[in-house]
């Protein structure tokens, strides 16, 4: 039932020797080895676990399994000190590992972690050791014709039903794909580490695996640090707090000096899309950039806008470019669109996790009334929901859910030039928190999970110290010019 994507290194085999079974009936194999961090080496264990694809549907006696490995690096202990939880790492994507998260991460930092607990890099299902590892391959669009929003999504559509099929097909459980069977496979790790609970230290998609683990095993958490932060019914973004975002991006950027006399950068997109709507443009890079001429129009204004609310450099980078765009030079949207055109491979799991995860009926309203008087419209997660939407029989969007009241210790952390996991997010999740705390850093975008103001609270939260919620203010960082 594997689908490897191609020149992804092959998943190592089972392993021979003494198999255990744990308390849940899971099959546990464990194995010494060196792990490295940015290429230093350090000792450490893997752990193989054979669990069902899909609980719900495993009651006959030999139910199809999935393999799960993680990396347990153990703490820096003195003796004498108390045992504490282990840490799980939960990257993000969906479709990043925890080991290869863990694995760049650098050494000293890996062992500050250590210094509060066991680490343990977690590669959820379908992601680099553990199997299965499902792709497939998009079909190309046209690079010089225009093309209206229904027929992207519509050939979007077809790929995702053909994607569907072909995991069927290879015997793929469906139903086994989705954020709360994931969610299981960590209660099944903690059992099979024969742990009272854990500690989860998660990134963007991680931290919508981690509340969905809260959700359903809130009394198996000690701590949790969740960086970047997707809610049970954020899979897919609200429009609005994408555009709230952008508009106190763009009058910070609009009030810096270096900006005066130029046009307001909301202006700017705004005209811009208006003029690609009305004209689209087929634009080219020089003939050895390698990159086709390609169709751009209003949308790709969009997209190319919403690709840089998660990136600080792309942030930096962005009121010059759009100032180049507004001399007449469109050539900066040529990569953004030909990445829309172009064939690409589709990450199995990423696409099954986030259809079912999906949003909830309330949700998809509230995304469709705001998407019409939307700046940036609904782009940031295009083609994603058309791709849901024609699969749902198959793989009916059931976001994870949280009690009313949460007692779990957990510190959300934001950046307020994040547009993919924004501040609202959480200000939206708090007040069900009782010891739930929120540390904002000014001026940070997606992925500031080793900012060190970040890490440092990280640090003091898994040692047991309340970090208190707070707005970190900075200086805004240059602007590119």
């Amino acid at each position: 039932m594997v689908l490897q994507p191609p020149g992804m290194p092959a998943m190592p085999s089972l392993p021979s020797g003494a198999w255990t079974v744990t308390a849940r009936g899971d099959s546990l194999h464990r194995d010494t080895i060196t792990f490295s961090a940015q290429g230093a080496p350090r000792a450490a264990e893997l752990w193989t676990l054979r669990v069902p694809e899909h609980r719900a549907s495993s009651t006959q006696r030999n139910p199809q399994r999935v393999t799960l490995r993680a990396v347990r690096v153990p703490a820096l202990r003195s003796p004498g000190d108390a045992i504490v939880a282990p840490i799980v790492f939960l990257a993000g994507g969906p479709g990043d590992a925890g080991t290869r998260a863990i694995g760049g991460m650098p050494p000293t930092m890996l062992d500050s972690l250590r210094a509060r607990g066991d680490v343990i890099a977690f590669d959820q299902r379908g992601t680099r050791r553990s199997d299965a590892r499902l792709s497939c391959l998009t079909s190309p669009l046209p690079m010089q014709v225009p093309l209206t929003r229904g027929a992207r999504d519509s050939a979007a559509a077809v790929d995702a039903q053909q994607c569907v099929q072909q995991f069927k097909n290879a015997g793929v459980i469906l139903a086994g794909w989705s954020t709360r069977e994931n969610a299981e496979d960590l209660e099944s790790l903690r059992i099979a580490l024969n742990v009272p609970r854990l500690s989860l230290l998660g990134g963007s998609y991680g931290t919508h695996l981690g509340l969905a683990y809260v959700g359903a095993h809130e009394t198996r958490v000690a701590r949790a640090v969740l960086v970047g932060v997707e809610g049970p019914d954020d899979t897919f973004k609200l429009p609005s707090r994408v555009d709230a975002m952008f508009a106190r991006y763009a009058a910070q950027v609009d009030a810096d000096t270096s900006r005066a006399g130029r046009v307001p950068l909301g202006a700017a997109i705004d005209s811009l899309r208006t003029l690609l709507d009305r004209t689209p443009q087929v634009v080219g890079l020089s003939p050895t950039a390698g990159t086709p001429q390609v169709m751009v129009d209003g949308s790709t204004v969009q997209r190319f806008v919403a690709d840089a609310l998660g990136d600080l450099t792309a942030l930096r980078r962005l009121p010059s470019e759009v100032d180049r765009l507004l001399r007449g030079d469109l050539t900066p949207l040529v990569p953004t669109e030909a990445r829309r055109r172009q064939a690409r491979m589709i990450d199995g799991m990423n696409l099954l996790m986030n259809c079912t995860s999906g949003a909830s009926a309330d949700r998809q309203a509230q995304i469709a009334r705001e998407t019409a008087s939307s700046r940036l419209g609904d782009v940031i997660d295009a083609p994603t929901p058309a791709m849901c939407a024609s699969t749902a029989t198959e793989l009916a969007p059931l976001p994870p859910t949280l009690p009313a009241q949460v007692s779990a210790a957990v510190l959300f952390v934001s950046g307020t030039w994040d547009g993919r996991t924004p501040v609202a997010n959480v200000d939206a999740l708090l007040p069900r928190f009782r010891n739930g705390r929120h540390l904002v850093i000014e001026h940070q975008s997606h992925g500031l999970m080793g900012d060190p103001t970040v890490w440092d609270a990280t640090l003091q939260f898994f040692a047991g110290q309340d970090v208190p919620s707070t707005v970190v203010r900075r200086p805004m960082p240059a602007l590119v010019r």
